[in-house]
């Protein structure tokens, strides 16, 4: 009887607890551990519900005294590592997790959580073979094939996630978050229609959830339909007010359709992303206020390409009688000080991925100290309020004039006629970021004719393999001059780009190469373009000229306008 009373009271507490009766379940917990102040289950239980009624530190010293008794009592685990994340411990969590998994390898439940912890915390790679796991214990459910689509949409894998997100829809036809990104997926490979009527129907099963709303913005926004675009993207902001992504795509919009302050203003909602670069050890942010005698610390952004662009403010600090600080990618660390002789150039060192960097600041100076701090990407919210603030920028970059002579000398190896740098994609190859850039075989008539001597400044990998199959296929005309680094050697880069009569590219980092260097840049692209700021060029930019097609139309009245433009040099 002695050993029944304690179960007896716990199986009455737990009927309780499941009903929502944390007052009447805590007291009859409390009497099962006066009885057996091991009692694992009542541990574990009172803890939980500790936690559920707001007391979570305290909570959590039960669950772990719970754990050390039944170390192998994967719930025990489980909730001690849902309570450790609720207290921000996400290492602990995670090792929590982990360890639940080690006692039952099989333990979906566990397998859920830790994949939710990985995405959570950025951990991309790693939650989605969590989630291909978990699909091999539970291959039919819909939660599960909704979240790892979420994975492969994030790395890029977007005909995986379509076939998942296919399979859940079929299973789940209600489940208007695969609607919805299965909608998102038609983009991607220019089905706007399509898009749109699932954009619509998942507004008719929820009119009052945001992302389709977004969603149909974007369909707009290809459509150069900025109009409806802007209308499509407010109503999203009404729903979901507090949405990071969501404002930095509205922030895209006003800038395409000329609202240049608010487009600004909404693109700093990008350092609240979960994707963020963390900073650590930073001086107050620079709000505006005056900068004679004061000096400011300029943060690097992710992308070499947003560095270049963004440092064409620079100039404007300096002016505005600030000692800068600037910080930037080791790749651009001799041009920046050679770019801007008066200022402190320090490298950056990034921990963590691409989707949680961190950049820690224990390095700044100290005498004199730094007064200010901002992103490098913020400038623009400051100093670039409207189109006409931009009408004072000059070119900003330096090449190394050693290393143009010798660009030139190899140039001039070469057959007569015109010397164009050419650049046909980015360095990072993406169902969405594709559709803004070309194959090889797009340009056939400029890689054909032998009158133009097209010389490679493509960079990433890959393209040697590109190039040798235009070769084959068409008799591809493209020099490549070995030994020139166009990844990470940007003095290589920018000597280049002084020797080339001109440089053709989509919107990557050579565009703010050449622009930064006041060089001849043919740029081409899809219309709506957010940096022209609706008026068909790059403020601040003239030697930039912009060929666009909308998403509809295919490359080849934009590639031949080029082409050309390209013989008239």
């Amino acid at each position: 009887m002695a050993e029944a009373m304690p179960q007896t009271l716990l199986h009455e507490a737990l009927q309780k607890h499941r009903a929502g009766d944390l007052v009447g379940a805590a007291p009859l917990y409390q009497q099962v551990l006066k009885l057996s102040p091991r009692h694992p289950d009542a541990l574990h239980l009172l803890g939980f519900l500790l936690h559920q009624a707001g007391q979570s530190a305290e909570g959590l010293k039960l669950v772990n005294a719970a754990v050390a008794t039944a170390p192998l009592h994967t719930d025990f685990r489980g909730n001690q590592a849902r309570i450790l994340l609720h207290l921000g411990r996400e290492a602990e969590a995670d090792k929590a997790f982990r360890a639940a998994l080690i006692a039952t390898p099989a333990n979906p439940d566990a397998l859920r959580d830790l994949a939710i912890t990985r995405r959570d915390s950025g951990q991309v790679v790693a939650a989605a073979k969590l989630h291909a796991r978990l699909l091999c214990l539970t291959p039919a459910d819909p939660a599960t094939l909704l979240a790892h689509s979420g994975n492969l949409i994030d790395l890029g894998r977007h005909d995986a996630a379509s076939a998942l997100l296919r399979k859940c829809l079929l299973l789940a036809p209600a489940l208007i978050e695969a609607a919805n990104s299965f909608a998102f997926l038609q983009i991607t490979i220019r089905d706007l229609d399509l898009a749109r009527d699932w954009f619509r129907r998942t507004l008719a099963a929820q009119p009052l959830y945001a992302a389709p709303h977004s969603g149909l913005a974007e369909v707009c926004f290809f459509e150069n339909d900025l109009e409806a675009c802007l209308r499509h993207s407010e109503r999203a902001l009404e729903l979901t007010p507090d949405d990071p992504q969501i404002h930095v795509r509205h922030g895209f919009r006003l800038l395409a359709a000329g609202h240049v302050r608010e487009g600004w203003q909404e693109f700093e909602w990008r350092l609240k992303r979960a994707d963020r670069i963390r900073r650590e050890g930073l001086p107050p942010r620079w709000q505006g206020e005056p900068l004679a005698g004061k000096r400011i610390l300029v943060c690097a952004e992710e992308g070499v390409g947003d560095e270049l662009l963004y440092a064409s403010m620079i100039p404007d600090l300096i002016a505005a009688g600030a000692s800068v600080v600037i910080e930037c990618a080791p790749r651009l660390l001799s041009v920046f000080r050679r770019s801007f002789p008066g200022c402190a150039v320090h490298a950056y060192k990034r921990e963590g991925d691409r989707f949680r960097p961190v950049h820690r600041y224990d390095w700044l100076p100290k005498d004199p100290p730094v007064d200010y701090a901002i992103d490098a990407g913020s400038l623009p919210s400051i100093l670039r309020p409207d189109v006409a603030s931009y009408a004072h920028q000059r070119p900003y970059l330096t090449a190394d004039a050693e290393r143009v002579a010798q660009m030139r000398d190899r140039l001039a190896a070469l057959p007569p006629g015109p010397k164009l740098g050419f650049c046909w994609r980015s360095k990072e190859v993406a169902p969405f970021r594709n559709l803004y850039y070309t194959g090889l075989s797009d340009w056939r008539s400029l890689l054909t004719d032998p009158a133009i001597q097209v010389v490679s400044m493509q960079y990433g990998r890959g393209w040697r393999e590109e190039i040798a199959a235009a070769q084959k296929a068409f008799g591809a005309r493209l020099h490549v001059l070995e030994g020139v680094d166009m990844t990470d050697d940007f003095e290589d880069i920018l000597a280049l780009g002084v020797a080339v009569d001109a440089i053709v590219c989509p919107s990557t980092t050579l565009v703010w190469v050449g622009a930064g260097l006041g060089r001849p840049v043919m740029e081409f692209g899809v219309e709506p373009h957010f940096e022209l700021m609706g008026t068909g060029k790059h403020p601040g930019f003239p030697t930039v000229r912009v060929f666009t097609r909308s998403l509809a139309q295919s490359w080849e009245a934009v590639t031949g306008a080029i082409t050309d433009a390209v013989r008239t040099l």
